[in-house]
């Protein structure tokens, strides 16, 4: 993975079943950059970037607390 874009989902998704726990984290941070970016003011809004790197974090969040049980 040498960039940080994946265009769709189920690819991202992909990935994050075979990263270890920290790329999984760096996976979440550049999502989550990504999804404030897409939706700053002044930069003109991009709803379904937002929408697609909301759905990426929220994947990576999950996956994250699937392998750190409470």
């Amino acid at each position: 993975m040498a960039t940080m874009w994946w265009k769709s989902l189920s690819d991202f998704e992909r990935d994050l079943s075979s990263a270890d726990d920290a790329r999984v984290e760096v996976m979440r941070k550049c999502a989550s950059d990504r999804e404030d970016a897409a939706d700053a003011p002044g930069t003109g809004r991009a709803p379904k970037a937002t929408r697609h790197f909301r759905l990426m974090r929220v994947a990576a969040e999950q996956e994250l607390a699937k392998r750190r049980p409470l």
